[in-house]
């Protein structure tokens, strides 16, 4: 499946990682979600919901070591903006589950298995540095 962008935000305490195929947005996201932190998730979920893109996203939260009320609100957004067909929570770290079955959301959310796509090459993609 060709890569046709690749883009990497972070700050000290997240890393959001996009991949877009043709098929989908891969979005790949490592570290700690809360309020202070949330906004380079934000933004690529922005991104992906673009109506002159409608394609499906799949968002990788296995390496999540905190999400907490920020989280849940974004995946709500997420939801509400591409549609509950166009968003699967791929590969969801047990802390990330757990936050979903105490708000009662585990049920509204389609869960899958880890992409492919998200294991790109890291050397081989151009990267961008978010900055607050």
């Amino acid at each position: 499946m060709p890569t046709t962008r690749i883009h990497h935000l972070n700050n000290d305490l997240l890393s959001v990682t996009t991949v877009r195929t043709e098929n989908a947005w891969v979005i790949t996201v490592s570290g700690e979600v809360d309020l202070d932190t949330a906004d380079p998730l934000r933004l690529t979920l922005e991104a992906a919901s673009s109506p002159r893109q409608p394609l499906p996203v799949l968002l990788n939260l296995r390496d999540v070591r905190f999400g907490g009320s920020a989280l849940v609100n974004l995946l709500l957004r997420a939801r509400s903006s591409l549609g509950p067909d166009r968003l699967t929570l791929a590969d969801p770290a047990p802390r990330v589950i757990r936050l979903l079955r105490l708000t009662g959301l585990d049920a509204h959310f389609e869960v899958g298995p880890r992409p492919a796509a998200a294991r790109a090459e890291p050397d081989s993609v151009a990267k961008v540095t978010y900055r607050p």
